[in-house]
């Protein structure tokens, strides 16, 4: 019973070691085809931008119409907000006044709240926390005007 297992266990070794460079060629054939699908949507370079939202829950397709689906990407000058078929909104860094944390975490996530200052009006938005936020964090606070939290809480806790 032991070594059928290893034997088993042995010839999926083989073949995924021989089938790696398949799957490899898939997986950079689907990066490219999300890139050229980006740029054709939103006009945006995709590898350039760095996500600042963290993604939603796979609810099989349901996610669409239970979460708020806005992803929040940044470059080195400008916030995009990109929701589904409608157009990219982009916010410079400059305009953005607050970066706060909030007191809700949603997965061990920290959800922030944006304040961008648009024409003398004051738009907010939310999100979920993503790998980027400190270098977004970073970026906001070299506007002098901006008032930005530190991400951690005595350096240690989000």
């Amino acid at each position: 019973m032991g070594t059928n297992i290893v034997l088993i266990f042995l010839v999926l070794l083989i073949i995924s070691l021989l089938c790696y460079p398949k799957i490899q060629s898939w997986v950079d054939y689907y990066k490219e085809q999300r890139a050229i699908e980006f740029k054709k949507r939103t006009g945006l370079d995709l590898w350039s931008l760095y996500r600042l939202s963290a993604p939603t829950p796979f609810f099989w397709g349901l996610e669409k119409f239970i979460f708020n689906t806005t992803i929040f990407y940044f470059d080195e000058n400008n916030l995009y907000l990109i929701k589904s078929n409608e157009p990219v909104i982009k916010y410079p860094l400059s305009s953005i006044i607050e970066a706060r944390r909030t007191m809700v975490t949603i997965n061990k996530r920290r959800v922030w709240k944006i304040i961008i200052n648009n024409s003398g009006q004051k738009i907010i938005y939310k999100l979920r926390t993503y790998s980027n936020f400190s270098l977004f964090l970073e970026k906001v606070s070299e506007n002098p005007n901006a008032i930005v939290d530190d991400r951690y809480i005595w350096g240690i806790f989000e």
